[in-house]
This record gives structure tokens, C-alpha cells and sequence, in this order.
């Protein structure tokens, strides 16, 4: 006759197919949470006209500069090309490294041409005299707070804020107008000018300038 034999081990289940997991989403960098230079200069290649910038670690996509927005930086850089020194050039939307990481590309920069000179490609802000940020519609507080902050924590000595769309504060002034800002022995900016369009401004940083900002404007 059979008999029982008790036991305490548990039944044994039948595994279920293991799933393989979800493929990972493609991404740009390559470690994550960091992008390099050349991944940044990769999303910068696109053909779609955006840039691409690195802000604490935060990817901010802009739109390609309207007309207006691109003709008033032009013509600030060849003002500046014909009167910067020797040793200094002003470039437009090249990029600049913060925390010797990807970082932002500003419309303007006078940079010290040697390093450039060298066979350098991008610029740090040990090499940066002034900045200069349009202050567009799609990234109004990037270029009004956030920029300038960074711009001051890099040390970078003179910020330039130039002002298209009416703001708050605005009052009578006719547009476009300009904001200069000098970095203080503190490390933050402190407001050394304000001009707006039919004014014309002596400026001596970082080197001697004349202008209208009526003439910036013009198509």
C-alpha cells in the first residue's frame, strides 16, 4: 500500500519568461547628466536653427533669432570691429564654457583674440572683456536674470543687456535700449548705464565706445 509522505517544502511554481527590459531612450550624453564639448557642439551642428545651451545642468533649446533680432547684432559687431584694439576681436553666437563645462552662447562677445590665434574654438571666460545678450521673446529671463548671474559667477567684467519689446519699467524710453553692467570688486554687477534710442552714450569699457542705440536698431 502507497503511503503519504508529508513534506514542508512549497509546491514549485512554473517561472515566467523574463521580459528583457525596455531599451534605453536615446539620449545625447554619452555619460548621463554630463554633455561634452563635442556632444555639445553635435546638438549645435543640427540644421534646424535652434541653440542648444547648458545652464546648471539644464538643456534650454532656443529658436533661431528673429530678423530684427540678428540684424541688431550684426550691426553691433561691426561697431565694435572697427573700433576694438588690436588684441581684442567681437565675435557673435560662439559658444562660451562655465565651469569648464558646456555652457551658453551669447549674441556677442569681445574676446582676447590670442587664444583664438592658438587654434582655440570655443572660449573661456578668463578670455571674455564683454558680453552682450538680445533680450529675445522665447528666453526673456534666461537673458534677463539667469544669464546674468552666471555671467557675474564666471567673472566675466562687463554685461551688456540690450532691450527690443517694451518691459516693465520701460517708461519714456524709446527702444531699443541698453543696459551696461560692470562686475564690482564683490563680484556682482552693478548698472553703469542706461541708454535708450535717440541718446547717444560715451562708453570707455572695455574700450572706448560711441553710439546711438537708434543706429543698432535700424533694418
Amino acid at each position: 500500500m502507497a503511503m503519504l509522505v508529508q513534506t514542508s517544502e512549497a509546491p514549485v511554481k512554473a517561472k515566467k519568461p523574463h521580459k528583457k527590459a525596455a531599451p534605453e531612450p536615446a539620449s545625447f550624453w554619452a555619460t548621463p547628466g554630463e554633455l561634452s564639448v563635442d556632444e555639445w557642439f553635435e546638438l549645435n551642428s543640427r540644421d534646424d536653427g535652434s541653440r542648444y545651451e547648458l545652464i546648471d545642468g539644464s538643456l534650454v533649446v532656443s529658436p533661431a533669432p528673429p530678423f530684427r533680432h540678428q540684424r541688431l547684432g550684426d550691426r553691433l559687431q561691426n561697431l565694435l570691429e572697427s573700433l576694438s584694439p588690436e588684441e581684442m576681436v567681437p565675435v557673435t553666437a560662439t559658444g562660451l564654457l562655465l565651469d569648464r563645462k558646456p555652457g551658453v552662447i551669447p549674441d556677442l562677445m569681445v574676446v582676447d583674440k590670442a587664444p583664438f590665434e592658438e587654434g582655440a574654438d570655443i572660449a573661456q571666460p578668463e578670455w571674455v572683456r564683454l558680453v552682450v545678450e538680445i533680450v529675445s521673446k522665447s528666453a526673456t529671463a534666461t537673458d534677463r536674470r539667469i544669464k546674468h548671474a552666471k555671467y557675474a559667477e564666471a567673472g566675466i567684467p562687463h554685461f551688456w543687456r540690450i532691450e527690443m519689446r517694451p518691459f516693465r519699467g520701460q517708461g519714456n524710453d524709446e527702444l531699443p535700449v541698453i543696459f551696461t553692467y560692470a562686475l564690482d570688486e564683490n563680484g556682482e554687477y552693478q548698472l553703469t548705464h542706461r541708454v535708450s534710442a535717440g541718446t547717444t552714450a560715451d562708453f570707455t569699457e572695455p574700450f572706448k565706445v560711441t553710439l546711438d542705440p537708434a543706429e543698432l536698431g535700424r533694418i
